[in-house]
């Protein structure tokens, strides 16, 4: 009998492992449809014991295998609320789970650019921030630099109206240390510059913006931060074409047109669009008119696999009135650029747990600046101020003509121990023509090679680490090897909602470098003459900071510090003061570091606050240009402010929205490069409003009003920015 009795203990384990085992599927989605990856799944029998746990993947999906019965489900992720003890019974013909996990008070979002894969942002150690399109659409945004402003960190500069240069700072780092990626392919200009006027906001869904150094994702140019902008993609729940319009008008003899069509269905979605924008920004030869076309279509050949298509045009003419606030308005510089961008993609999901990606991707920058006509000499002027020479209008011509085409593979794969690994690999050429188009320009080309890995780790849903290296290989500097890495660790994770709710530490550590321009590596020119030996510029970045959510989720805090060393800047250098050659050299270096502080709050009625203030601390540490007090060692880096920020408030009172920004910006180095000897330029408010009423669920007419207070200033000494100035629309279906 004992014998017997020990055979049943010993086989009874065994047919409890023989049970059949049931796949169960499901999705798990946010209130909008969209996919959260990253979920932690689990599931508990009738005892309330865990019988199985998984992690949804990028598309949001999950799959378990449960012998038959009934069971209780929990999903879990930070910054929604969680579903907790959901019935499930596993039978033979349990249908596919589809889970919606509503979201806190403020939204948690989600970002790809942070890591190359979806990820919320609570579980990222970067210093993160997303603009949807939404919000551009509600608040009447045209540009990026009105998208970007209201960005933490981020020092927005133009030289003067629409279409004028327009350039960006993060954290003290130099206007061509931001990565820019339109859906994953890179537009910047060889060697990192991208003149942001050039791209308008037209049939975008989301910007994402990743402070600090990138380059172990990225490569080259992501030394100082990573922008990536992601193209509308049609969403409308009927298959056939949904037409999409936009119609606007105002002062400064600005007209703005859009129109589209979008559609989508099991198998694909499509949007296409095209815009127009112009205006005379209120200056002699200051007008811009700029043409958008975009298009994204994707195509789902099977479950599994699904191909996707992305073009863009934006072609434009801009007049250069030039320095107007010191100089007479030259009348007839103008400057025309046409940049196009296209790729395709597919994406394969070998299995639910792993995804193969490969892509191939061509950005073309054409620009084109000249001066026809000598306009006379002008000695400039400002206040009081005279120069001690005059200014000479010089008979030019200039062509930047680049192309970079690119071929990229990467893969991510789900492995035990709640580890994500990701690998990929890329090959781009970039080329250009460089010069005087009538003269003999400088023709050059490159090709660069990288490759990179990532761990991305989570224990207990509570800390989250990620790791990486970037081995690149450069046409011009040759071999470099870029690693980073950055942790989220939820300190403070309440049950249930509370005064005081979610504590988010992070910290993040990086090391970037940035690719010489094709002129510092290839010019024959004897007076800026290209230098083979050049070393890459290179950052060492750290940030760290608190995220802190309060008032049972309506508001949420936080704070960041961060310290960027930039080393092997590339200067110029003259070597034979008696024929005045010279050539390019890694002599710069600069520090900046600072406090970024952000609140946003919920305040009941329809009322939202939000706010933020940066701090900077920025010097030259090493000047490339000695001799020019602006750039000499001890200051402030042009154009840097220590102090900016910005107020936005927002009511909501059912179909109606109303809402008023302040944006500050002290005091900063400029210069007006002319004789004056101005080297300060003052701190300026700039106060604008806006006002949406929705018709119906997709039609809505807004207003517009920009520098309320007329204020009088200029980001870039000399050039004026625009007075007060209206704009009124409507829009349907975007």
């Amino acid at each position: 009998m004992a014998v017997v009795c020990l055979a049943q203990a010993m086989l009874a384990p065994r047919e409890a492992e023989a049970k059949e085992l049931v796949n169960v599927t499901g999705t798990v989605t946010d209130a909008s449809s969209a996919p959260l990856p990253r979920a932690a799944v689990q599931v508990q029998d009738d005892r309330g014991h865990t019988v199985a746990a998984t992690r949804t993947d990028g598309r949001g999906e999950f799959t378990l295998a449960l012998p038959k019965g009934k069971y209780r489900l929990d999903v879990t992720l930070a910054g929604f609320d969680a579903i907790k003890g959901r019935p499930i019974e596993v039978t033979d013909s349990t249908p596919p789970l589809d889970l919606s996990m509503e979201i806190g008070r403020l939204e948690e979002q989600i970002v790809v650019t942070a890591t190359r894969t979806e990820a919320a942002v609570s579980q990222v150690g970067n210093s993160v921030n997303i603009v949807t399109g939404e919000e551009l659409s509600r608040e009447g945004a045209v540009t990026m630099d009105e998208a970007l402003r209201r960005i933490a960190g981020m020092t927005i500069v133009q030289s003067g109206g629409y279409g004028q240069i327009t350039s960006l700072f993060v954290r003290g780092g130099e206007s061509d240390y931001t990565k820019v990626l339109l859906d994953g392919i890179p537009v910047n200009d060889p060697g990192g510059s991208f003149n942001f006027a050039n791209l308008s906001v037209a049939d975008i869904d989301r910007i994402e913006i990743v402070r600090g150094a990138q380059s172990a994702l990225y490569g080259s140019d992501a030394i100082g931060g990573t922008l990536q902008v992601f193209t509308r993609r049609g969403t409308s729940e009927k298959p056939w074409p949904m037409p999409r319009f936009a119609v606007e008008g105002g002062t400064l003899s600005t007209t703005r047109y859009a129109g589209g069509i979008e559609g989508s269905g099991d198998r694909g979605d499509y949007a296409l669009s095209f815009t127009r924008f112009d205006t005379d920004n209120d200056v002699f030869n200051g007008s811009f008119n700029q043409e958008t076309v975009a298009a994204n279509m994707g195509w789902k050949i099977t479950p599994g696999l699904e191909l996707r298509g992305v073009f863009r045009s934006d072609y434009g003419r801009t007049g250069v009135p030039g320095p107007w606030a010191i100089l007479p308005p030259d009348p007839d510089e103008y400057y025309r650029h046409r940049n196009l961008t296209g790729g395709v993609a597919v994406t394969y999901s070998t299995t639910p747990s792993w995804t193969q990606r490969a892509a191939y991707s061509v950005n073309g920058s054409w620009q084109f600046s000249a001066d026809p006509r000598d306009s006379g000499s002008f000695t400039p002027r400002y206040g009081d101020r005279t120069a001690p020479w005059p200014s000479l209008d010089l008979v030019y011509q200039t062509l930047n003509d680049t192309e970079t085409q690119r071929v990229n593979y990467e893969s991510e794969i789900a492995v035990p121990g709640n580890h994500l690994l990701t690998a990929g690999a890329s090959y781009e050429r970039e080329s250009g023509v460089i010069g005087d188009p009538l003269a003999d320009p400088l023709r050059s080309s490159r090709d660069n090679f990288g490759a990179y890995i990532q761990d991305q780790w989570e224990f207990r849903n509570l800390l989250f680490a990620t790791g990486g290296v970037r081995l690149e290989h450069n046409g011009s500097f040759g071999f470099y090897a870029a690693p980073r890495a950055s942790v989220a660790w939820h300190a403070r994770r309440p049950a249930t909602r509370s005064a005081l709710g979610l504590t988010n530490l992070r910290a993040n550590f990086g090391l970037g470098i940035k690719e010489p321009t094709l002129v510092e590596s290839f010019s024959q020119s004897p007076y800026f003459r290209g230098n083979p030996d050049l070393q890459p510029e290179r950052a060492r970045s750290f940030d760290a900071g608190v995220e802190q959510s309060f008032a049972a989720g309506r508001g949420t805090f936080t704070a960041t510090y961060f310290y960027n060393l930039f080393f092997n800047q590339i200067g110029y250098a003259v070597t034979d003061y008696q024929t005045f050659e010279g050539t390019f050299l890694n002599i710069g270096k600069t520090r900046a570091r600072g406090l970024e502080v952000t609140l946003r709050t919920i305040l009941g009625r329809g009322w939202e606050v939000s706010g933020g203030y940066t701090y900077v601390d920025s010097v030259i540490l090493t000047s490339s240009s000695p001799s020019d007090p602006v750039f000499a060692a001890g200051q402030h880096l042009l154009r840097r402010p220590s102090n900016s920020g910005y107020l936005d408030l927002r009511w909501r009172p059912r179909r109606w929205s109303f809402g008023a920004t302040a944006l500050m910006v002290g005091s900063r180095v400029d210069s007006d490069f002319a004789g004056l000897g101005i080297l300060k330029n003052p701190g300026y408010l700039v106060v604008n409003l806006l006002a949406d009423y929705r018709i119906n669920k997709s039609t809505s007419v807004y207003a517009f009003v920009g520098n309320v207070l007329n204020t009088d200033y200029m980001e870039v000494f000399g050039y004026p920015a625009l007075p007060a100035n209206f704009r009124i629309g409507i829009r349907a279906g975007f």
